[in-house]
């Protein structure tokens, strides 16, 4: 049996692209900000070890990326915590769901290869639906 928050999929989550990483880290947030309406000095201390152990995904620096942004490779990688290399793959496989590829390309600047931000993101939850569809029982 798999434990509740190692579940790829959880379809009573309000965003379904989200696997078991990004809503441990939402809920870790949420707890947070709670945390620090509480005792912001003892959050701000919290913060301060966990950076010095070189964990600073929870600091106030991530920004939001807008879904019609155009991403090259390495920031489309970053965006969702893959390779470079998947992302490329990603480009040159057929849609599990619909005709036309997984990731497709928008264009180039200078020799980088642009994606657009929705369209990665897209791709991550379509792939979790496929994988899911095949490990339903």
């Amino acid at each position: 049996m798999i434990a509740d928050h190692d579940r790829k999929v959880n379809p009573q989550w309000p965003w379904p692209d989200h696997g078991p990483v990004d809503r441990a880290r939402r809920i870790a947030l949420a707890y947070r900000a709670i945390a620090h309406r509480t005792d912001p000095h003892a959050t701000i201390e919290a913060d301060a070890r966990a950076q010095r152990w070189g964990e600073t995904w929870m600091l106030d620096t991530e920004q939001a990326i807008d879904d019609d942004r155009e991403l090259t490779t390495a920031e489309a990688a970053e965006l969702v915590n893959v390779a470079p290399k998947t992302i490329r793959n990603w480009a040159g496989l057929d849609h599990p769901e619909r005709p036309g590829k997984l990731l497709p390309r928008f264009g180039k600047r200078g020799r980088e290869t642009l994606y657009i931000a929705a369209d990665v993101r897209a791709a991550v939850a379509a792939l979790r639906r496929a994988q899911h569809a095949r490990t339903w029982p």
